[in-house]
């Protein structure tokens, strides 16, 4: 079992927690690396982004799902979302017809 210690109170310092392991003192502090998930697919979705200029598209790493959702300025733009970006491709061709916003105004 560790040995939990409380560090010293200091004017009545509500602070005071119990400090042990890598938060103790004379422990160094070590670099953290950041961790990124899914990087094939965030690359795929910003090149999807790119090549789709009226539409906004992402990819959502908690759902593991692309989407994409219109620039077109209205009150309610359609949103979808697809598991492969092929997928979401085709949704987004569909919405295209399916909403007018194809047409030219």
């Amino acid at each position: 079992m560790k040995a939990w210690r409380l560090p010293e109170r200091h004017n009545g310092d509500r602070s005071a927690r119990r400090v042990s392991g890598r938060h103790g003192e004379g422990y160094r502090p070590r670099t953290v690396t950041r961790r990124v998930f899914d990087p094939a697919a965030r690359a795929q979705a910003a090149q999807l982004d790119q090549h789709e200029p009226g539409w906004l598209i992402w990819y959502a790493v908690y759902e593991r799902l692309f989407y994409a959702s219109t620039l077109t300025g209205t009150a309610n733009p359609p949103c979808v979302a697809a598991r492969t970006p092929d997928g979401l491709r085709e949704l987004m061709r569909e919405a295209e017809t399916t909403t007018e916003m194809g047409r030219a105004s």
